[in-house]
């Protein structure tokens, strides 16, 4: 089949190369200049800064498969691993060791600096019993409800910065049932499942960039600066237009944002339904600002968090990228943080690094980036659509697409598997 799919991120890419593999001849259109969609490079005062830092999980297995497929031994040298480690100045630290699973989160619990014995025992006790459920809650809850027997201490420093960092949406919104599904693939199954992996290189050289070039070679094409439109039905085809130009395909899938779907299926009456529920996905903020010192002093982990007044990690730029002297500070979800200017991050930076390090010269801020809609919210009872849609020849993929993960890089890249999957499997 010659298949058309629009939008260049990582669900797209991930789509593509399955289908490529699968024999299909498969052109992928990208607006950017950069492929990646929400994860991507951006170019500042000749900086290769991403659009907001990243942090994966040794578990995203469909995101490291697919880096090995297009790039071999990139899903080992693309990032700098570390044992799970929740590290906060007020001296509290969650760390595993490296020991073999569930040892290492047991020992990791029971050994946390900063908490009570009982604090610890409560956290062990709630993984048991959902372990005993099999992490499948029958009532999709809040993250807020589900945590209300658990003490204070333990939410705080422990689950709601795993919640707010993976579903990207506050426990008094977020669903337990998807929460659930994330701390059972990271916490559970092999130790190096809850690894943390920190990119060491810009998003868009991590994996779509690759991505792009494995499929060129491999007779895909892909086209940058490219945006499509429109669609229109052809016979037992389909049209993407696009500024100048047009393509026919057998099948497409638009790869992009919800609110982009939304313009290209609006058009089309067996549509009209899906669009209407497509409507009513709410979507959360991250905020990433990178600042610079004249010099660092050395971080007890290459990421140390905060709690008040909002959640925020500091991530060590020098460790993982080897942006000497360079901090990236992300704030993620909704929070009184988006209406801070640049005069007040500067100040809480500073606060905060004062308070982790002692006496330390101001920062210099070099960007602020905000995704207003960098995810969707992932709250219980949500509307998530099924790959293929009502449209026959048409699917999507995307992040927000029917599956158990959030929206996260490992949730995009599953469903472009799944996605390809889907179309493979429909007549």
């Amino acid at each position: 089949m010659n298949i058309g799919i629009i939008g260049g991120g990582w669900s797209g890419l991930a789509a593509a190369i399955e289908l490529t593999r699968a024999g299909h001849r498969v052109t992928v259109y990208e607006a950017g200049k950069v492929p990646g969609g929400r994860a991507r490079r951006l170019a500042s005062d000749g900086l290769a800064l991403d659009n907001g830092q990243h942090l994966l999980a040794g578990a995203y297995s469909e995101t490291l498969r697919l880096m090995e497929l297009v790039s071999p031994g990139s899903s080992a040298s693309g990032f700098l691993r570390l044992p799970l480690a929740l590290v906060y100045p007020e001296g509290v630290s969650i760390r595993a060791p490296r020991l073999p699973a569930p040892l290492h989160l047991a020992f990791a619990l029971l050994f946390a600096r900063g908490l009570t014995l009982a604090e610890k025992l409560s956290a062990i006790g709630f993984m048991q019993a959902l372990k005993k459920i099999d992490f499948s809650p029958k009532d999709d809850l809040t993250v807020a409800e589900a945590l209300a027997g658990q003490p204070r201490a333990a939410c705080k420093y422990l689950w709601e910065p795993i919640c707010v960092a993976a579903l990207n949406t506050p426990i008094g919104q977020a669903s337990f049932r998807v929460f659930a599904q994330v701390l059972k693939d990271a916490l559970t199954g092999k130790a190096a499942n809850s690894d943390f992996l920190i990119p060491a290189r810009d998003l868009s050289a991590l994996f779509p960039e690759p991505a792009a070039a494995w499929l060129e070679k491999s007779g895909g094409e892909v086209r940058m600066r490219t945006r499509i439109t429109a669609l229109q039905r052809s016979d037992a085809h389909w049209k993407a237009l696009w500024q100048g130009g047009e393509a026919v395909h057998d099948r497409v899938i638009i790869a992009t944002a919800p609110t982009h779907a939304i313009d290209l299926l609006s058009p089309l009456n067996d549509c009209r339904a899906l669009v209407r529920q497509l409507g009513t996905i709410g979507y959360q903020p991250i905020l990433t600002v990178y600042a610079e010192y004249p010099a660092l002093p050395k971080f007890p982990a290459p990421l140390i968090g905060w709690v008040e007044p909002v959640p925020l990690f500091i991530f060590d730029m020098q460790a993982s990228l080897g942006m000497a002297n360079t901090i990236a500070v992300v704030a993620s979800a909704s929070g009184p943080h988006l209406e801070w200017d640049d005069v007040r991050w500067v100040e809480e930076i500073d606060a905060r690094m004062r308070q982790a390090f002692g006496p330390l010269p101001p920062p210099r801020l070099i960007k602020r980036i905000t995704e207003k809609r960098a995810t969707f919210t992932c709250a219980p009872g949500m509307f998530r659509p099924a790959a293929k849609t009502p449209c026959t020849g048409l699917f999507l993929a995307g992040d927000y697409v029917d599956g158990p993960y959030p929206a996260t890089l490992e949730g995009a890249v599953r469903s472009g598997v799944q996605c390809a999957e889907t179309l493979l499997a429909t007549p």
